[in-house]
C-alpha cells in the first residue's frame, strides 16, 4: 500500500551525536569545548561502581574539567530533585551538566538546566515553549535504549503534591550532544531491558500515525518499529551481546528524532496521566495502555498502522484491514518475552473513582493534541474503564 507523499513544511531538531563503542570517552572533549570547566555530574548512586564509568569520570579529567556528582534523583524525577539539582549547580558554580543514565537522569537533567539558566519552579515552564533562556551545555550519555531523553525536546517532571506528571517540551531542552555508548547499557536489569525497548516502540508508532508527522519522521520511525521487531523478544542471554545493546540504542535513537518533532499521541497522555496518579514506572504505563489506544485510532489511520504492521512482522503483509489491529497487538505482546505478564494497574492501588481525574488529566497532556483522532473526554472515559476492567 503507497500513501501519499508528505511534502507538508516540517522544522526538524536534533542534536548532534556520537554512535558506537565507547563513545562515553568523548564527554570530556564535549565539556572542554562548550567550556565548562565545572561541571555537575548527574547519575543513580548504582552507576557509580560500574567499571565503564571510570571513562567518563576520567575523560572529564583529561579535558580539564571538574565536576560536582548529583545523584538524588527519584525513578519518576520530582519537582523537589529539580530544585536540589539546582542549588548544586549554582553553588559549585558549574558551567555545565553531564548525564549518565537513564530517562529520569536526563528529564531531571534537564529541568536543573531551566531553572539554572531561567529561576523559578520547575512548574512555571509546563507546557509548550515557556523556556525563554538557553540551558547551560547538556552533555547525555544514556544507560537505556528507550527513553530517547538524551535527543528529544521533552522532559516530563513528577509533582508528588499533585500526585502529576508535568510534560515540559522546548527546543530548548535539546541536548547538544548524546554519547550513544553501548557498553553501559549492558548492565541494565532485564526488566528495564525490556520496557525501556517497549517504550521506544510506543515513541515510534506514536509519531508514525501522529497529525503531525513529516517524511523524515516517517522513516525513522518505521526505522525504529523494523529494528525492535529484529531485536525482541529479548533473551537474557544477550545482556552482553553489545550488538543487540546497540541496535536498541539506534532504535531509541529513531524514534526519539522521530516523536520529538512529530509528536507523540494518546498512548503516552494516558501513561503520564496513570504515571503521576500511581507513581508508576513510565515504560510500563505505556505498556498497559498501548494495546488499548491502537485500537481506538485504528480507524484514523488504517493505512500508517498497515505500515507499521508490515515493518515488525513482513511475514503478514497483506492482511485484511480488520486484522491488523489484533495481529499488531499480538505482536507487541509477544515482544515482551518473559516479561509480558506484567503488573496490572490495580496493584498501584488503582480504583475506578479516580477516573475522572484521570480523565481530566488525559485531556490536557500536550500529546493528546498530535493524536490521529482528538477523543473527547467521554472515549476517553471508556477506554479508562477498559483498562481497568481487563485485570
Amino acid at each position: 500500500m503507497t500513501l501519499p507523499l508528505n511534502r507538508e513544511l516540517r522544522k526538524i531538531v536534533t542534536p548532534e551525536y556520537i554512535t558506537g563503542d565507547n563513545s562515553r570517552i568523548f564527554a570530556g572533549r564535549y565539556a572542554h569545548s562548550f567550556y565548562s570547566k565545572r561541571v555537575l555530574l548527574a547519575t543513580d548512586e548504582r552507576l557509580l561502581d560500574m567499571d565503564w564509568m571510570n571513562g567518563i569520570t576520567d575523560s572529564l579529567s583529561e579535558g580539564g574539567a571538574e565536576y560536582e556528582l548529583f545523584t538524588g534523583i527519584s525513578e519518576n524525577p520530582r519537582d523537589y530533585d529539580v530544585i536540589k539539582g539546582a542549588e548544586v549547580y549554582r553553588a559549585e558554580e558549574c558551567t555545565g551538566i553531564v548525564a549518565v543514565g537513564g530517562g529520569s537522569i536526563m528529564d531531571c537533567s534537564k529541568g536543573i538546566g531551566i531553572i539554572s539558566a531561567n529561576g523559578g519552579k520547575i512548574s512555571d515552564y509546563i507546557g509548550v515553549d515557556r523556556v525563554k533562556n538557553p540551558m547551560p551545555p547538556l552533555i547525555c550519555i544514556p544507560t537505556t535504549g528507550g527513553s530517547s531523553a538524551d535527543v528529544s525536546q521533552y522532559a516530563v517532571i513528577t509533582c508528588p503534591e499533585k500526585r502529576e506528571k508535568n510534560l515540559i517540551i522546548s527546543k530548548s531542552l535539546v541536548p547538544d550532544v548524546s554519547l550513544l555508548d553501548p557498553v553501559p547499557l549492558a548492565t541494565q536489569p532485564d526488566e528495564i531491558t525490556v520496557y525501556s525497548a517497549i517504550d521506544a516502540l510506543s515513541h515510534a508508532i506514536e509519531a508514525y500515525v501522529s497529525n503531525g508527522s513529516s517524511y523524515i519522521s516517517d522513516i525513522l520511525a518505521l526505522e525504529a518499529v523494523r529494528i525492535l521487531g529484529e531485536v525482541l523478544p529479548y533473551d537474557p542471554a544477550q545482556r552482553e551481546n553489545t550488538d543487540f545493546r546497540f541496535k536498541t540504542l539506534i532504535a531509541s535513537l529513531c524514534a526519539g528524532i522521530s516523536f520529538s518533532n512529530a509528536g507523540l499521541g494518546l498512548i503516552h497522555s494516558l501513561s503520564h496521566a496513570f504515571g503521576g496518579m500511581y507513581d508508576m514506572p513510565h515504560g510500563l504505563s505505556s505498556a498497559i495502555v498501548m494495546p488499548f489506544v491502537v485500537r481506538y485510532n485504528f480507524s484514523s489511520a488504517p493505512g500508517r498502522y498497515r505500515k507499521i504492521a508490515e515493518a515488525i512482522m513482513p511475514e503478514n503483509k497483506g492482511i485484511p484491514d480488520e486484522k491488523i489491529p489484533d495481529a499488531l497487538i499480538e505482536k507487541v505482546l509477544s515482544m515482551y518475552g518473559e516479561y509480558q505478564k506484567y503488573p496490572d494497574i490495580k496493584s498501584f492501588g488503582a480504583s475506578y473513582g479516580d477516573i475522572p481525574d484521570l480523565v481530566k488529566r488525559a485531556v490536557v497532556d500536550p500529546c493528546i493534541a498530535t493524536n490521529p483522532r482528538l477523543p473527547p473526554s467521554e472515549d476517553i472515559k471508556k477506554l479508562i474503564i477498559k483498562i481497568f476492567d481487563s485485570v
